[in-house]
């Protein structure tokens, strides 16, 4: 940020300016320990100002909150070395500065007599040094004679010039820091009774968002961007329990203005220290709750990128677009189809983009497990907003899709400037993937690719399985079963293996639609035998699975070859065996009776033209 402390500069402006490159340069050379209130811990901070010439009108009136613009000190230069030219000019000068800060009890100043040895060559009734500042200390310092200090040959490059340089930093960013840390808490005190207020009528969130934020801005000011971050991080926190507690039926009258309708989905806006854009509709009490959402993030991902912390940016983003989901239901926020698929999608690639930027390869890839939900989620929007769009079918969008895309696509307005000669922005990839059948695919074949391989690297292999089956059920939609099957058997034997019964019970459903379109008869009565014998399923599931098997099996055959045999572990249940008699001898070519007791797992009356038994017998 530009902004920095101010301080005004009055008195001999040539002589102010002939010294200002230096002011500037040396100011934030030596660090200053700034010690603050209520026990926080003291900071090594580096101070920097802007010297902007004195002006009545820059000294802020009563209740003026605004610190940005707040002179913290007020500086009068002259180099007047001669008693004359003192009391008829320069007294008068001081004495009417003086006046004006007095009028608005500003006690903020300090006074700085330069001395040059050329000028006092060209003069011959001349106090010494010591005298025309008595002066000055008397008329104006009474007992705060170090208000006025001497600055000797400022553009020679001497020992003495050097000394009193640094006498007069010393002076200076004393001056300022104190200052600034007296206003300060005087702000913040100011701050903290207006939030004491917010139970009463009247009280107004965007208005104290304002306040606060302007804390924050000074604390950037400073390079103290943790400290800026936890303005923030209180906002959110504070604007989180009201929106809970309206979810709970206590809900405060100013959060009605969050509530308006969304008519702008153009995703987080992350490539600019600050969106003024939104930062207007929130001083205007006219920010919808996306508008302040997302302006809320934009600044702390600013900052967690000057403290270098880019992977939370990650960890937050998603945080906050899956709470901005249930915040718009609980707030009961009217949001057009498709809308919030768009700003979740367009804010993840927003992130994943802002932390590339900020990060090199190696760091990116070491680091996945970081952003690779992000990536899922980009995928997950994608794919709902092709299904919208009718981009997820064999006979592709009909007119009714068209115009949702229209719809959609006119939500995200124009594209903004920063990322206007970027050519994979995601407002183009977005614009592009809607644009075709066939642009959608490769997009979102892209990002689930991404994602899958991600959760591989990172050993998370359950989430590259459910991207693998959401891909099957894309393929699947496509008319391509051919190519989803792999992806089911592939997640089926993992939740076999780890006993996940509702889960082998979905992925088995997909299965038996994807092996019913192969025609693959044998793998699908098999597969339809475990469904209509898995308890996970409701009944009138299990009667369709069972009822599939029964017509297959009234199908006439023409060869006995042609029958499919079905495993019993999907039909029955062995509970007993008996041979009669029990302790009989069986020679080799012998007969043996066996009585079988066989529980049936069908949820309807399956008759049954033939049983085979095989056993083996095992020799302890």
């Amino acid at each position: 940020m530009e902004n920095r402390p101010l301080a005004t500069c009055a008195g001999d402006q040539a002589l102010f300016s002939s010294v200002y490159s230096i002011l500037v340069q040396q100011l934030p050379r030596e660090p200053m320990e700034w010690r603050r209130s209520y026990g926080r811990p003291p900071k090594m901070i580096h101070l920097e100002a802007n010297f902007v010439q004195f002006k009545e009108e820059l000294i802020p009136k009563e209740g003026n909150r605004a610190l940005l613009t707040f002179p913290f000190l007020h500086i009068f230069w002259t180099d007047c070395c001669d008693t004359e030219v003192y009391k008829a000019t320069a007294k008068d000068e001081i004495t009417k500065w003086q006046n004006i800060l007095k009028a608005y009890s500003s006690v903020d100043w300090l006074i700085v007599v330069v001395e040059s040895d050329a000028k006092k060559k060209n003069k011959t009734n001349i106090l010494p040094r010591t005298s025309i500042v008595d002066k000055i200390r008397n008329d104006f310092c009474n007992k705060q004679s170090d208000r006025c200090v001497v600055l000797s040959d400022p553009l020679k490059d001497s020992a003495r010039t050097q000394e009193s340089w640094n006498a007069f930093f010393s002076k200076l960013r004393t001056l300022l820091l104190m200052s600034f840390t007296k206003n300060l808490g005087k702000f913040e005190d100011d701050m903290r009774t207006m939030r004491e207020k917010r139970t009463e009528a009247g009280w107004s969130f965007s208005a104290y968002f304002m306040v606060q934020e302007e804390l924050a801005f000074v604390f950037e000011m400073l390079q103290q961007y943790e400290d800026a971050l936890v303005q923030y991080d209180e906002l959110d926190a504070l604007f989180t329990q009201y929106i809970v507690n309206y979810g709970a039926g206590d809900g405060a009258n100013w959060l009605t203005s969050f509530c308006q309708p969304v008519r702008s989905w153009n995703g987080l806006v992350l490539r600019k220290p600050i969106d003024m854009d939104k930062r207007e509709l929130i001083q205007r009490n006219q920010a919808t709750l996306l508008d302040l959402r997302s302006y809320l993030f934009s600044r702390q991902c600013t900052l967690l990128v000057l403290l270098q912390r880019p992977w939370e940016v990650a960890q937050r983003a998603l945080q906050l677009l899956h709470n901005c989901v249930q915040e718009l239901k609980l707030l009961e926020v009217s949001v057009p189809v498709g809308a919030l698929d768009c700003w979740v999608f367009l804010s993840c690639l927003e992130v994943l983009q802002r932390i590339e930027g900020c990060c090199e390869r190696a760091q990116l890839d070491s680091n996945c497990g970081h952003t690779v939900g992000l990536w899922a989620y980009a995928t997950e929007k994608l794919k709902s907003l092709g299904n919208q769009c009718g981009l997820v079918t064999e006979g592709g969008p009909d007119s009714e899709n068209l115009n949702r895309t229209v719809d959609v696509l006119a939500g995200l307005g124009a594209e903004r400037s920063e990322t206007a000669n970027s050519p994979q922005s995601p407002y183009k990839t977005l614009n592009e993937a809607l644009s075709s059948v066939e642009a959608f695919e490769k997009h979102y074949l892209e990002l689930s690719y991404m994602a899958m391989e991600m959760y591989k690297t990172i050993g998370r292999v359950r989430s590259a399985q459910l991207l693998g089956k959401e891909l099957a059920d894309f393929y699947m939609r496509k008319g391509e079963p051919e190519k989803a099957e792999s992806y089911l058997q592939d997640a089926l034997r993992t939740y076999l293996s780890e006993g996940w019964a509702l889960l082998i019970a979905h992925t088995r459903k997909q299965l038996a639609e994807c092996q019913k379109r192969l025609q693959q008869t044998q793998n699908y009565l098999q597969t339809s035998s475990l469904l209509a014998s898995d308890q996970c399923l409701a009944e009138t599931e299990r009667t369709h699975y069972c009822q599939e098997i029964l017509k297959m099996a009234a199908t006439p055959h023409a060869q006995q070859e042609e029958r499919v045999p079905l495993g019993m572990e999907g039909f029955a249940r062995l509970q007993r065996l008996r041979m009669e008699p029990a302790g009989a001898v069986v020679h080799v070519g012998g007969t043996l009776d066996m009585e079988l007791t066989i529980h049936s797992l069908m949820p309807v009356a399956v008759p049954l033209d033939l049983l085979s038994l095989h056993l083996h017998l095992s020799l302890a």
